[in-house]
This record gives structure tokens, C-alpha cells and sequence, in this order.
């Protein structure tokens, strides 16, 4: 069976280091010859970095499902940016409210940088210190309005990032998502994402590429995961997390910091039996 786990605040903690227990019950799942699929809002560059670190060689749907790459073989597997007119016309409203996002690119495994900063970008100052390492200084808007995955923003107050993402709607210009509290930077993260995008859509576009039905067992924690986990025939939400709360998942594990993931092997090989009756 597939398994599509979101990693932060899921496969591991705040500190991404995922916990031993963790790390076992992958390789259990894998040696029973299940196939592990990291569904999660970083970026592809971030989360090489993060797999790399913690010894992890998964497929990976990144920037919630406008792109993904499997980094055993290097192969992509989608790829959707935002229509250039649509963007700028998306970035106009929402600079009518003020917000100037963060430009999350496809950079084509160039070296350079995967983000594009606007002038005076709007996201809290220790999120922009985060992506500094990952910057392309010499790229504007102009250089990429046809690479742009994903627009995000980090530490709003509540009310600008709801009434953001409802401006978006309301113009069908793309999936806007506000996730609060921000657990690293508080305040509200606003992204947005592509019309159609979403951890869904990545996975379907990894079934295809594989020839796999789309049937899985999904895990996750997040706003970033409710449809996931709503179109998974098994769903697994962490303890204590939003989704714990809005998705009615069919089990809930234990957070990462008591190493909740090591149960995910038991719940797959019960099949539909996990689910609540």
C-alpha cells in the first residue's frame, strides 16, 4: 500500500529530527513492501537538505503538490507554477491588502536559490533570516513569473491573512491557506498555491507516474493535510494537532515528540480494519 506521511509535526518534531521509533517503522513498512511517499509544504531544496540529514530516501510531493521529485533517481514527477498573468494580477490584490509575499520558484536544479524576495517582503523577519541561504539575489518577478509555485507568508495577523486568502478566492486566482498559529514564527502563514494544487493533486500525479491506483494511507497534522486526509482510505492525524480536530480521521497517533509515527505500521497492515467504526 502507499503511504503518504506530511513530515513537520508529524514524521518529526520542531527540531526535524525524526526520532529513532520513527526511522524503525519506515524501514518496517518498506520491508513489508509498502511504498512511502513525503507529502509536505517545504520546498524541494529544504527537504533534500532535511531527508539527507536524517538518513531518509523518500519520493517527495513538495510546496503542498505543485511539485515533485523522487530523490532516489532525481525524475520529477509534476510540476504546476501559476499562470504569469494570473500572477501578477494575484500579487496586485494582494498587495492591495498590504501583503507583499515570498516568491517560491522552480529553479530547475540550477544552482541560485529556489525564493525571490519582493522589495520590503511582508513575512516576519526570522523567516526571511531562514530562507537566506536559499535567495536568488539576481532574479526578479520578471525573471520568473513562469516558474512561481507557490507564494507564502509568515506571521500575519489573523484577520489581514484571512481576508487575503478570501480576496484570492473570491477571484479563483489560486488556493490560498492560513494556518495559525504558526508553531516557529507565530501569528498566521498565509500560502498560496496554483489553482487545483494541492497534496492530493501531488499524489495523484505520484500514482500516475508509478501506475499505481490511488489508494493510500495518509498521516499528517496540519490545514495543508485536510483534503489528504479526507480522500485517504485510511487517515491518520496526530494528537492535539488541527487536523486532530477538523479532519475526523480514522485513527489519531501521538505527536512525534512521543514518537506517534511508530504506530503507522500497525494501522496499514490492518488495512480498512483501522478505521473507526
Amino acid at each position: 500500500m502507499l503511504v503518504v506521511t506530511d513530515l513537520d509535526r508529524t514524521f518529526w518534531g520542531l527540531d526535524c529530527v525524526a526520532p529513532r521509533a520513527h526511522l524503525e517503522a519506515l524501514a518496517e513498512l518498506e520491508g513489508a513492501g509498502h511504498l512511502v511517499l513525503a507529502a509536505t509544504g517545504r520546498r524541494l531544496r529544504n527537504v533534500a537538505r532535511l531527508l539527507d540529514g536524517n538518513r531518509m530516501q523518500l519520493p517527495a510531493v513538495a510546496l503542498d503538490g505543485a511539485i515533485g521529485m523522487d530523490f532516489a533517481t532525481g525524475e520529477r514527477f509534476c510540476r504546476i507554477a501559476f499562470d504569469a498573468a494570473a500572477l501578477r494580477e494575484l500579487l496586485d490584490i494582494l498587495g492591495a491588502c498590504g501583503i507583499r509575499p515570498c516568491l517560491y520558484i522552480d529553479d530547475h536544479g540550477e544552482p541560485g536559490g529556489d525564493v525571490v524576495l519582493p522589495e520590503s517582503p511582508t513575512s516576519v523577519q526570522a523567516h526571511l533570516e531562514f530562507l537566506a541561504e536559499d535567495v536568488n539575489h539576481g532574479l526578479g518577478l520578471d525573471d520568473v513569473e513562469s516558474d512561481v509555485l507557490e507564494l507564502v507568508l509568515t506571521g500575519l495577523p489573523s484577520e489581514l491573512a484571512h481576508t487575503a486568502a478570501e480576496a484570492v478566492h473570491s477571484q479563483a486566482l489560486g488556493v490560498a491557506r492560513v494556518d495559525e498559529p504558526d508553531p516557529l514564527y507565530g501569528g498566521s502563514r498565509l500560502t498560496v498555491s496554483p489553482p487545483g494544487v494541492s497534496k492530493v493533486s501531488g499524489v495523484e500525479a505520484f500514482c500516475r507516474w508509478r501506475g499505481l491506483p490511488v489508494d493510500y494511507a495518509a498521516v499528517g497534522d496540519g490545514v495543508n493535510d485536510l483534503e489528504l486526509l479526507a480522500a485517504a482510505s485510511i487517515s491518520i492525524a496526530v494528537a492535539g494537532s488541527y487536523a486532530s480536530r477538523t479532519a475526523n480521521a480514522d485513527r489519531i497517533i501521538d505527536p512525534p515528540e512521543q514518537s506517534g509515527w511508530a504506530a503507522v505500521p500497525e494501522l496499514v497492515s490492518r488495512g480498512p480494519q483501522a478505521k473507526r467504526r
